[in-house]
């Protein structure tokens, strides 16, 4: 496409007239600005310092010996022998007979 030699010319001029040489420190870099804002306000304020350490308390107790005497103490007596007559129920428990082939 061939354009007319008046398209031409005003093309010309407009890159004449808007360049120009960049200079990158013109421009501000708004989020370096606020980062260096943020840091700056950090080095002022002194630096924290650590919770003082409370001393161990003496009487700690071991959790598992606390656990195997609790369960000890619960624990119920050994039950009683059944009488020698009485057996415990065995076979099925309930549900359908099966029929024999």
């Amino acid at each position: 496409m061939k354009l007319p030699p008046e398209m031409m010319k005003l093309a010309q001029h407009i890159i004449q007239t808007k360049s120009a040489d960049f200079d990158p420190a013109m421009l501000e870099d708004h989020y370096r600005s606020a980062l260096v804002r943020i840091l700056r306000k950090k080095q002022a304020k002194p630096p924290a310092q650590a919770p003082p350490v409370k001393p161990s308390r003496e009487n700690v107790v071991n959790l598992m010996d606390a656990l195997r005497r609790s369960v000890a103490a619960e624990r119920p007596a050994k039950p009683t022998r059944r009488s020698s007559g009485a057996k415990p129920a065995t076979g099925r428990r309930g549900g359908r007979y099966r029929r024999a082939d």
